[in-house]
């Protein structure tokens, strides 16, 4: 018989049917289990039908407030609106879900003991350090504080999970390296998250006592193990012993025994290119092994402990150009996993299964912008599911149903103490510029030399030398930390390797003398991570051209100082202005562009998942065109360690060849190496 999985898009719910229930001696009878499941799936039923009424309504509604050309006092006047229409609806809808957690609870009681019962499991992914409900323009996450509200309201669940990256990813929370948002994390009452590439950022010991601070919330990693580099070193491991070669660095898995009596494995596994995609220095006292052979031996040695549901937390993600490294291979392969909880790869993979006799698989995209929420129908005996009902709670949701109120008072403690101490640290002189980094003023083009006058950003119509200095500091930051590619050594050089900003990624200009990390931070707002990927100079001659298409937008491209191309302005098409690139022009560091020639386009991960149409870019959709070879930190802290190179007050470098720049050689507010020719 086909076994069924049913998806719920933000608060969707469709009524499965109830599977032939078989009784265990001294529980409750079939039709009593049968009654309890009906009046439970009715319950949320109407609670989903309610939610996803309002969250397309609240989508709605936010459309209208950013939408463009509205005066501010409409503006005012729409967000009054939506908060007024909001504070109607929470209650209703809070008392919809309490309904339907009251019939949950009702449920787990009755299904105690019973071969096939329902499990709810709630997961998330690749949180990078959202800590707090963000609903602007470009971000809509709900952040850990806005997920504790709402989980803390009538959302009982069996298991809450994370697939990894969590500690690592925004200014505020990379202030304390994570340790505040684990902390977050282990108050929501989160069960495990696996060990993440990220989970590395900053090194082993930190990691550590991370661990040692969550005590009862363990980061899960099964194939990851000491080398005998660790030995030889005298590395010691969380608990303060001698490493010792080829054992566990992390706890692999755990076991849960559910309410209802099923024991659940949880196991965690670690994507091995984390010794190049996080600080390569991080990892040199251990060995990543083999996902698929290192899962296939956690299964074995859970089944031997009487476990037979397990749930592995993948971080591996989907569409790897190396397949042995690919969630859905280690899905297709080990036997015996019921269920995949991914990450990594950023991706939204609604609830599947390619094979009936295997496990199923989901990801929830990344940063917080979905909770989901799993139903699974599982037989307690053979650990098979037979059903899935999924609900991918999206930032309205939350709102909606009160996740902007901020009433845990210890998650409010704590995340109010780390911003003090943030915004004291914003405070600091972190190096003095004798240069006024422009990019945001504004200036006004006539396209094609018409009547018609566009006052726009400089940093969407030229070059800037906020642009350059962007683009040459993640350069240098990626040239410094030697990432390895198909784990060999690259030689790196001006030749080779280019920095590409969006235009619309800098959001303000700096005065001349002190700047403050602050100033850093208002010109990069988002979070961004420095992230790089390999391709041929034909997909780098296909980047530029799509960013030379796009002056006037936030895509507008910006580079570093050593890629030198002419843009020319084309035609008019109605009352949008067409320009193109000049590829005859486009020199990188003095030479032509091979096109079979590999070469490292060094950007934001925004740029890397297809932001700004940069689809070219998107190693997940387009392995064949770009292959990721780094990713590391905040880029702030890209900004910072070369601000401070530049101006003689931070550590040279005598090899990086992007290390011999100085601050006087980014005077000129406009560098000629791109022009932008806006007359025929």
């Amino acid at each position: 018989m086909k076994r069924k999985f049913i998806l719920g898009l933000g608060a969707i719910s469709t009524l499965a049917a109830i599977p032939t229930i078989a009784a265990t001696c001294g529980v409750s009878s079939p039709a009593k289990v049968a009654k309890a499941r009906a009046a439970y799936e009715d319950a949320f039923k109407k609670f989903n039908d309610a939610v996803e009424t309002d969250v397309k309504a609240l989508v709605e509604k936010k459309k209208a407030i950013n939408a463009k050309d509205i005066s501010k006092e409409q503006k005012q006047k729409l967000i009054a609106e939506k908060d007024a229409w909001v504070k109607t609806r929470t209650p209703i809808l809070q008392g919809l879900r309490k309904k339907a957690n009251d019939e949950f609870k009702n449920l787990k009681k009755v299904q105690k003991n019973f071969k096939t019962q329902v499990v709810k499991i709630v997961h998330t992914n690749d949180e990078h350090g959202r800590l707090v409900f963000d609903d602007g323009k470009f971000n809509n996450y709900s952040g850990m504080q806005g997920l504790a509200e709402i989980l803390n309201k009538d959302f009982d669940r069996d298991l809450l999970l994370s697939a990894g990256d969590l500690i690592q990813g925004l200014p505020l929370s990379d202030s304390d390296k994570g340790l505040t948002i684990s902390k977050v994390a282990k108050e929501m009452n989160y069960q495990a998250v696996a060990i993440g590439n990220h989970e590395f950022d900053y090194g082993l010991e930190h990691m550590f006592n991370i661990e040692r601070e969550t005590a009862g919330m363990p980061f899960l990693s099964a194939n990851i193990v000491w080398n005998e580099k660790a030995v030889s070193e005298k590395i010691k491991t969380k608990d303060g012993k001698l490493a010792v070669k080829d054992e566990k660095v992390f706890t692999p898995y755990i076991i849960k025994t559910l309410d209802s009596g099923i024991k659940v494995g949880i196991m965690g596994i670690t994507t091995p290119d984390t010794q190049w995609t996080s600080n390569p220095k991080n990892s040199v006292h251990v060995t990543f092994l083999d996902p698929i052979e290192s899962g296939k031996k956690t299964v074995e040695e859970l089944k031997s402990k009487g476990v037979n549901f397990i749930v592995a937390l993948t971080h591996l993600g989907v569409n790897r150009p190396d397949t042995r490294w690919d969630s859905r291979e280690f899905t297709k392969n080990v036997e015996g996993v019921d269920l995949v909880l991914d990450g990594h790869s950023h991706t939204r993979v609604d609830i599947e299964r390619k094979d009936e006799e295997k496990g199923f698989l989901t990801q929830a995209e990344c940063y917080t912008r979905y909770l989901s929420e799993l139903d699974l129908v599982v037989d307690s005996e053979t650990g098979k599911v037979s059903e899935v009902k999924q609900h991918l709670r999206t930032i309205e949701y939350t709102e909606l149903l009160g996740g902007k109120e901020n009433s845990i008072q210890s998650i409010k403690d704590m995340i109010g103490k780390l911003k003090e101490k943030f915004d004291a640290v914003n405070d600091k002189v972190v190096f003095k510029s004798s240069v006024e980094f422009k990019h945001t003023e504004e200036v006004k083009i006539k396209p094609g030399g018409g009547e018609r006058e566009i006052p726009i950003w400089r940093g969407r119509a030229q070059q800037t030398n906020l642009g350059t200095f962007a683009a040459d500091a993640a350069v240098y930051d990626f040239i410094e930390n030697k990432p390895k590619v198909n784990g060999k050594e690259v030689q790196f050089s001006a030749d080779n390797v280019i920095g590409l900003v969006n235009g619309g990624g800098l959001r303000q200009d700096t005065q001349s003398g002190d700047i403050k990390r602050a100033d850093l931070l208002g010109i990069s707002p988002f979070g961004n991570r420095i992230a790089a990927v390999q391709v041929k100079g034909s997909v780098l001659l296909e980047a530029m051209k799509h960013g030379a298409s796009k002056v006037f937008s936030g895509a507008y491209a910006q580079y570093s100082h050593n890629v030198k191309a002419n843009i020319n302005f084309k035609e008019t098409k109605g009352d949008k202005f067409v320009y193109e690139l000049d590829e005859n022009s486009v020199m990188i560091n003095g030479k032509k562009v091979e096109k079979d020639k590999d070469y490292y386009i060094v950007t934001n991960d925004f740029i890397l998942i297809g932001g700004d149409g940069y689809e070219m870019l998107d190693y997940v959709k387009h392995p064949e065109k770009a292959k990721s070879v780094f990713e590391g930190g905040d880029i702030l802290e890209s900004y910072i360690k070369f601000g401070q190179l530049i101006t003689g007050s931070g550590a040279q470098s005598s090899t990086n060849p992007f290390g011999k720049r100085k601050i006087d050689e980014y005077k000129e507010v406009s560098p000629n190496n791109i022009v932008v020719k806006h007359t025929k």
